[in-house]
């Protein structure tokens, strides 16, 4: 039974960090290398990501749990018995809601509706304004300026055991993982070194034989080469050195930057075979509970299976959300 929800375990993180740009580093540095080298070009909104991405990863979710169902489907003495009340149980230990975790939850829910809604939704011919567009410099306006807005009322409003407490203080605070802002500097000083030295162009033209074939097979060969490569490498790493490279070559081919960077930045979490592919799949791995020839049997056909439907909803769906022209 543990070989079935292992995996399961390693793609439902998979899922979650997907559907949200903010919640995943390799969307943080698509995002901003995308910005470096198309400045010109309209930033990917909140909700831009979260309508292409969500579906997607919903989509490998739920075709990858019959796979592993059929793949491993458990014999009747295999069956777990979960009490009913077990769940609500749970629940009521865990004891009314505080004060402090009410205002946390309404800033929180504050910040997701300030993402989703700060530029214009089109659905069809129907247009939902942004609210950014209300301020006279709409531009300076960003995810990052509602994240950092939201983060200083933690440090404002006072908690209710102590008027001199707060949400959140500094002793608190420092110990965030600060140095994750050190990895994505180097990234992005990375990105604007390709750039302006034009490196990233170089390899575009090396690479501007790739162009000639069917967009679908550009969108596979790149979800399936980044996907083994972040097999042994940091997802974050790979990104911020191939997107750089993507990007000369969406220049020098005349393709467009999303139609290649979108799916390596989706396929840059796609590593279920290698236990130091992800945290996710080092915890699993660290169970015991799990082989890694098993681990690494069932990661390949994962893997497979995400980079396919990666291809078909970037060619198929990516194209309606991002208006790009095939």
């Amino acid at each position: 039974m543990q070989h079935r929800i292992a995996p399961w375990y390693c793609l439902q993180c998979f899922c979650g960090g997907n559907g949200n740009p903010r919640w995943n580093t390799p969307k943080l540095s698509f995002v901003r290398i995308y910005e470096i080298y198309f400045p010109e070009a309209l930033s990917i909104a909140f909700s831009q990501w979260l309508i292409f991405a969500l579906p997607v990863s919903l989509i490998i979710a739920f075709i990858i749990w019959i796979v592993l169902y059929f793949s491993y489907k458990p014999r009747k003495s295999e069956w777990i018995q979960i009490p009913k009340n077990i769940f609500s149980s749970q629940l009521k230990s865990l004891g009314p809601i505080t004060h402090e975790e009410k205002w946390v939850l309404s800033i929180f829910s504050l910040l997701a509706f300030l993402w989703i809604f700060r530029v214009d939704l089109a659905f069809g011919n129907f247009i939902v304004p942004g609210w950014s567009g209300l301020f006279p410099k709409s531009s300076y306006i960003n995810d990052g300026t509602i994240a950092i807005t939201m983060s200083i009322f933690l440090f404002i409003i006072p908690a209710k055991r102590h008027i001199s407490e707060k949400l959140l203080d500094w002793q608190t605070a420092v110990k965030l993982p600060w140095q994750i802002l050190l990895l994505f500097g180097g990234g992005f000083a990375l990105a604007t070194g390709l750039k302006e030295s034009g490196l990233s162009l170089w390899f575009g033209e090396r690479l501007s034989s790739v162009a000639t074939l069917h967009p679908m097979w550009i969108i596979l060969i790149i979800s399936l080469v980044i996907t083994f490569l972040t097999e042994l490498t940091s997802n974050t790493a790979t990104t911020e050195m191939i997107l750089p490279i993507l990007a000369g070559l969406s220049i020098t081919s005349g393709i467009h930057p999303l139609f290649l960077m979108v799916p390596a930045t989706l396929s840059a979490s796609m590593a279920f075979m290698m236990p130091v592919a992800t945290p996710p799949n080092a915890i699993v791995f660290g169970s015991g509970r799990i082989t890694i020839g098993l681990m690494a049997r069932t990661g390949l056909l994962i893997n497979l299976i995400g980079a396919v439907i990666i291809m078909l909803m970037m060619y198929f769906y990516g194209n309606l959300i991002f208006g790009i022209q095939l």
